[in-house]
């Protein structure tokens, strides 16, 4: 993903949160080789129980990009209990979060996968006051003229894909 890394976003932020793929969706690695290439700390997310009940997205910070890693929930590669080391905290923001989706819209607005993990995490980091920037990943056709959206859905500052890295207005 040489359009992100080659963008002045990229060295604004230490700290990079990223989801590993799967086969359906553009290969991430790229960009988790780049972000250790380049002294990043990562975050890969996982999920988990949390605090205020029910299961949502708890990312950690990894230090390989070879893992260890381990099929979780939904059959998504997520950091083994020997991989992750400590999950993020306040002093890990500002921070660049890239995040999957089945569909994005040039306003920003995202279709993900119907479970919400990713909206509540980024509702959680608002009402935590916490400084982020999100970047919606999905190859090009996946980019499509309008995305429903509901009161709940966060839309995305930029949408990259393979051959284009918007900023959202």
């Amino acid at each position: 993903m040489p359009l992100l890394r080659e963008s002045p976003v990229w060295d604004c932020f230490e700290r990079f949160f990223l989801f590993l793929s799967t086969n359906s969706e553009i290969d991430t690695q790229p960009l988790l080789e780049s972000a250790f290439n380049d002294g990043k700390k990562v975050f890969i997310p996982k999920v988990s129980f949390v605090p205020k009940g029910g299961q949502g997205l708890v990312f950690y910070n990894v230090t390989s990009t070879e893992g260890p890693w381990k099929k979780g929930a939904f059959g998504i590669r997520e950091p083994s209990p020997m991989g992750a080391g400590k999950p993020a905290a306040s002093m890990d923001f500002p921070a660049l979060i890239v995040v999957p989706g089945l569909a994005f819209d040039k306003s920003g607005n995202r279709l993900g996968k119907g479970g919400g993990y990713y909206d509540r995490f980024l509702w959680e980091l608002d009402t935590e006051r916490r400084q982020y920037t999100t970047v919606g990943l999905c190859m090009d056709f996946q980019v499509v003229g309008n995305v429903p959206t509901g009161e709940k859905d966060k839309k995305m500052d930029r949408i990259l894909t393979k051959n284009e890295l918007f900023e959202i207005k």
